[in-house]
């Protein structure tokens, strides 16, 4: 059996979190784009979404005990790219040294956290 995994993030700004992960995550155009649901595809198979929440239920909390981990080609160039066009009030990211790579947990717009590494360390 082959298993392709999808991830589901709930958002309160799908435009905001869109443009935030197609530029500055790098993940390219969602290859499904509307106001209620944001695809986009990964590598493998994969798909990593954004579901609007709805108006009366808001998205769950940040901070939870998931994150995403995303490759990218050079996670300097990723951390420029994010300190210009990031969320402006985020922290410093901060360094994953337990997992035995060079990853940096960072968060998005809304405060949801997610690692990047570089594809080197895959």
């Amino acid at each position: 059996m082959t298993a392709h995994a999808s991830f589901v993030l709930s958002v309160a700004d799908i435009a905001a979190e869109r443009a935030f992960y197609r530029d500055v995550v790098g993940l390219g155009e969602p290859v499904m784009n509307s106001n209620v649901w944001v695809e986009f595809k990964l590598d493998g198979g994969s798909s990593f979404c954004l579901e609007q929440a709805a108006p009366n239920k808001p998205p769950l909390p940040p901070h939870g005990r998931t994150q995403f981990l995303f490759f990218v080609d050079s996670l300097d160039e990723f951390e420029k790219r994010y300190r210009s066009q990031g969320p402006s009030d985020a922290p410093e990211g901060i360094r994953c040294e337990q997992t035995g790579i060079r990853a940096v947990s960072y968060q998005d717009p809304e405060g949801n956290l997610f690692r990047v590494t570089d594809k080197q360390h895959r």
